[in-house]
């Protein structure tokens, strides 16, 4: 019993320092609830280990995953509805079983812990990005060809050159945090705040500039005030 508890330990060890995983925005990020139960195993809980090695535990079980999404200021969800939620982690590769504990009087309880696949997660939907992009676009090139406004040559391109040049800093600015991971962990610092942050700021880079200056001069011609 010891050996198996002290799985739900080591596991945080065995698994790879970082993944970039892309994923179907309808099926992660418009759900909060899963975006924190993914946080949430990151941050663990404070338990100590078997081995006396480990002070914080990073897979959990239901029950303490649903205390944990509480203190959010969530509901209390159903075991039906959190299990729901766990397979569509399980099936994005964020999440996995850990390990299937024998727990209370004479072990008969089966309990699931879940864990992440990576210690730190880097999630995007490029596809339904691009998806997006090029919809947009196509929708104001409808408008600038009733307007008779003067797109710029290489517009129908556009939308797949800003979702690559999106996609490949993404990943540079990933791999730039985990290179000072034993810094951010020490600090106590939320990777996924300064990721999401730093991509954000990245917008201005000129490469996302230069791709967008010829459009934005056809729409300062021809919109007052810009």
């Amino acid at each position: 019993m010891v050996d198996d508890r002290q799985k739900l330990f080591d596991h945080w060890k065995n698994i790879p320092s970082y993944e970039f995983i892309t994923v179907p925005e309808n099926k992660y990020f418009s759900h909060p609830v899963r975006r924190n139960i993914v946080r949430l195993l990151r941050k663990g809980l404070e338990d100590e280990s078997p081995d006396e090695n480990f002070s914080v535990r990073h897979a959990l079980n239901v029950s303490e995953i649903n205390q944990e999404l509480m203190k959010l200021n969530g509901p209390a969800l159903s075991k039906t509805t959190l299990y729901f939620h766990l397979d569509i982690l399980i099936e994005l590769g964020l999440i996995f079983i850990v390990a299937t504990l024998h727990e209370g009087p004479y072990g008969r309880n089966k309990t699931k812990y879940f864990g992440r696949f990576a210690r730190n997660l880097f999630v995007s939907s490029d596809e339904e990005i691009f998806e997006k992009y090029k919809a947009q676009y196509e929708e104001f090139q409808k408008l600038a060809k009733i307007l008779d406004f003067k797109l710029p040559d290489n517009y129908s391109s556009m939308p797949k050159q800003i979702t690559k040049t999106q996609e490949h800093f993404h990943r540079v600015i990933g791999k730039w945090l985990i290179k000072n991971e034993e810094l951010i962990e020490e600090e106590q610092l939320n990777m996924s705040l300064l990721y999401d942050f730093l991509n954000k700021v990245n917008y201005i880079h000129p490469t996302f500039i230069s791709l967008l200056t010829d459009l934005f001069q056809v729409l300062q011609q021809n919109i007052q005030g810009l």
